[in-house]
């Protein structure tokens, strides 16, 4: 390039940046209102939308399920102790245990529960439920095939006896196993209830890491130790007794809080007055009360929605057991003089699972058994009677609460002794 071109182009003047135009000035009426919604932004987190009403069902299934045990210890109300005496006698003496109680007495939940808890400190946890009809053999093969890995070869000719399954067990046993037999008491042939003992003798002699956990009524104490008394020492049991009322507090608190449902003191206290401790019948009653309520668009539990709820669940049961639910709804109408005793024997057979005569010592007492013959189980001998559904004591009890406080009970409600109305859908 030309010399000249260089100086022309040094002395060409530079161009000079454009200067960035300012913002007009916010009004001071402007500028006030955009800080007050910054403000409210930062002081308000955004409201989060109501759940829909089968968001509130799902919850409801879950924070009150009374059709599936627990398996977290944080929902197993009431039952820290033998929770506790269950891990000290098999996980830390290496006993075999038997869980007893009622039905719906929360057995199931325990042995779950445990089960998991074993599982953490490395235990092999199997489970089943037992089967009327099974012989030593079918109730047995199922645990020593899992614990195999694979079918082991059985006797063909012969029944699988305690020394066979021993024998399968020794060579494979290098875990601890643990072995739940739920519903124990379902098995009722003698003869598969020596084999189960006989089994955990053998077990425990030979100092194996296998133990067995089984579940059942009372009934099943004797029965499995029947001609074994030495197994006492390598056995826990494990009485289940109905929750305190505490408990059941805690257990509708819970729920409740995960729903995010209140109820009213009135409403607590009916549930546990009906339920009598028994965990199923507090979550049933709970979880249908909670229903009504979604029903009506609201989300306190009162009482006029636990009262509905109760109704549902006596009239649910009452389809599946029509002929007691006829005969309490008779008893109760033609007995409204002797309320008070229909009562306690109600309240008696759900709290300890059986009545005595000699603790009625009454002759109404009497007549109302008499009348109610067709639904007893009556043990003579042992001077106990004892509901053939476990669980009716509680709806019979409902029942009697809604005769006695009819004047109180809303006319919208279905009548608890109206048990033959069909239920209209939801």
């Amino acid at each position: 390039m030309p010399l000249f071109s260089w100086i022309a182009r040094w002395l060409r003047p530079k161009p000079q940046p454009q200067p960035k135009p300012k913002p007009k000035p916010q009004s001071k009426e402007l500028a006030r209102r955009m800080a007050a919604i910054r403000a409210a932004a930062a002081a308000e987190p955004a409201t989060p939308a109501p759940p829909t009403a089968d968001m509130l069902r799902s919850a409801i299934r879950k924070g009150f399920n009374s059709t599936q045990p627990v398996t977290s210890s944080s929902h197993l109300h009431g039952r820290q102790e033998q929770l506790e005496l269950l891990v000290e006698g098999v996980l830390d003496r290496g006993n075999h245990a038997l869980i007893y109680g009622a039905r719906g007495s929360g057995k199931t939940s325990l042995a779950r529960v445990f089960a998991n808890m074993a599982d953490d400190r490395g235990f092999v946890v199997l489970y089943s439920a037992c089967e009327p009809d099974q012989d030593f053999g079918a109730l047995i093969r199922p645990y020593v095939d899992a614990l195999a890995g694979a079918p082991v070869d059985w006797p063909a000719d012969r029944p699988v006896n305690p020394r066979d399954v021993v024998e399968q067990i020794a060579p494979r046993a290098r875990r601890r196993f643990i072995l739940i037999l739920d519903e124990f008491d379902r098995i009722t042939d003698s003869a598969v209830q020596h084999d189960v003992a006989r089994l955990m003798k053998m077990l425990s002699d030979a100092a194996m890491p296998v133990h067995i956990v089984a579940v059942g009524i009372a009934a099943g104490v004797d029965a499995l130790i029947a001609g074994h008394a030495s197994l006492r020492r390598h056995m826990s049991v494990i009485p289940i007794s109905r929750i305190e009322s505490q408990a059941v507090f805690d257990i509708i608190a819970k729920g409740a809080g995960s729903i995010g449902m209140g109820f009213t003191d009135a409403s607590r206290e009916t549930i546990a007055h009906l339920a009598c401790g028994s965990p199923y019948h507090v979550r049933l009653f709970c979880a249908l009360a909670c229903f009504e309520v979604i029903k009506r668009k609201e989300r306190k539990v009162d009482l006029p929605a636990t009262l509905a709820g109760v109704a549902r669940a006596v009239n649910d049961w009452a389809l599946t057991n029509a002929e007691d639910a006829a005969l309490f709804r008779k008893v109760i109408a033609t007995n409204s003089p002797h309320w008070s005793m229909i009562e306690t024997i109600a309240r008696t057979a759900a709290a300890h699972g059986f009545i005595t005569r000699h603790a009625l010592a009454d002759e109404r007492g009497e007549r109302i058994l008499s009348q109610l013959r067709d639904a007893l189980i009556i043990d003579a001998a042992e001077d106990r009677i004892a509901f053939q559904d476990s669980l009716a004591p509680q709806f019979m009890l409902a029942m009697l609460f809604a005769a006695q406080n009819s004047e109180k009970i809303d006319e919208n409600i279905i009548s608890m002794n109206d048990l033959h109305r069909p239920i209209a859908a939801e």
